[in-house]
């Protein structure tokens, strides 16, 4: 098994070192400072996947709307699911009017139900989270760079965002928590479920971190994971906090809302690291079109400053040549300048200067020389 896996590695070494080989005997971009985009093949684009991949809002303005339309969605879910049994002000009751309407939509918020909304909404939410993990999965599997295949850490995401979602509605966590409480005779927490806990715990540790860290713009990706962790443990702790809350019951209906906030926030989550994806597949936002823009301001900044300092630099040079005249031409007393006559002998020769056709421009070395025995001459008088 390791041998094959070393031989895969390898290929891919290969593929890569010969694709870097053609690469660079390409033409040469004027701008050679900017960084290469990341290296995929064709195959990674999302136009190339399932139409989960090209449904994905990658604009800016686009995320933060489906961001605000799930936080609204689960945020006013909760506050009806809890309003009752935490407040005592339920937001919703029969009154006069549709009173049968609204009883069933009161049973639907009722966090001593079956399954409430937001918690329907929150499986629908993890599975979706999972849906574009998986895509996810599908492109980053397309990295030339990728010897070590990181890109399975995303599947392993989407593989535990599956069985969360299934948590919700199959008893899996009392089943794991039954089964190695009776296997090991030690019951972790109440009802052995600190085993499904930390065994929850340890797997979203390890693959976290495995699959978000590679990311380029990994930033947005980890603050939403992180929130979203955050969430499910509060649900989780609720069975250990139930008495510093109010009760169990009290409990349960926080871990009701906390397990629900958690699933809309690993939507998200999914989504900030899909656009990241698809920008790092398109060849946008890269460190290397950063370090380029910023490249073409400084040049565009010191081409200005030339471009300034041309008139000034013009002028100079005129009044050089006007004042100095040509210094190969001069006559024999002009040259005496040189040993330290400079301005007896201009002032002998003034009515004695060369003529226009006699004058050249001089060079820059002639010019400092003469600036040279102006200074000379002006600290000996």
């Amino acid at each position: 098994m390791a041998l094959r896996a070393s031989s895969r590695r390898d290929q891919r070494r290969r593929l890569l070192a010969s694709r870097t080989r053609d690469a660079s005997a390409e033409v040469v971009p004027h701008d050679t400072a900017a960084l290469p985009p990341a290296a995929y093949d064709e195959a990674a684009r999302p136009e190339r996947h399932p139409a989960l991949a090209t449904r994905l809002p990658v604009g800016l303005g686009r995320l933060t709307l489906a961001i605000v339309a799930i936080l609204v969605v689960f945020g006013g879910g909760i506050a009806l699911m809890v309003s009752g049994p935490l407040f005592g002000r339920p937001l919703v009751t029969p009154g006069e009017r549709f009173p049968a309407t609204l009883a069933v939509i009161a049973r639907g918020f009722d966090a001593r139900g079956a399954l409430p909304l937001p918690v329907w909404l929150g499986v629908v939410a993890v599975l979706g989270a999972a849906a574009v993990a998986g895509s996810v999965k599908h492109m980053r599997r397309h990295r030339r760079d990728d010897y070590k295949g990181r890109f399975r850490a995303w599947g392993w995401l989407a593989g535990l965002l599956t069985l969360s979602a299934w948590s919700a509605v199959v008893p899996l966590g009392p089943l794991v928590a039954a089964g190695l409480t009776e296997a090991t005779g030690v019951s972790a927490g109440p009802g052995g479920v600190g085993w499904w806990v930390g065994l929850a715990g340890i797997a979203f540790t390890i693959v976290l971190p495995w699959a978000v860290l590679p990311l380029r713009e990994r930033a947005g990706t980890a603050w939403w994971c992180l929130l979203a962790a955050a969430a499910w443990g509060t649900a989780a702790a609720m069975p250990w906090a139930g008495p510093f809350v109010g009760g169990d019951a009290r409990g349960a209906v926080i871990a009701l809302a906390a397990w629900s906030a958690g699933a809309g926030l690993w939507l998200v989550a999914m989504l900030t690291a899909a656009r990241s994806v698809i920008r790092e597949v398109r060849g946008e936002g890269t460190a290397g079109s950063r370090s380029a823009k910023r490249n073409r301001r400084s040049a565009a900044r010191e081409a200005e400053a030339e471009a300034d300092a041309e008139p000034a630099a013009e002028a100079a040079d005129d009044t050089e040549e006007s004042y100095a005249g040509d210094w190969e031409t001069a006559p024999d007393d002009a040259r005496a300048g040189e040993a330290g006559g400079f301005e007896e002998a201009e002032e002998e020769d003034a009515d004695e200067a060369p003529s226009a056709s006699q004058r050249r421009k001089l060079s820059k070395a002639e010019r400092r020389r003469l600036r040279k025995l102006a200074r000379m001459n002006g600290e000996a008088a």
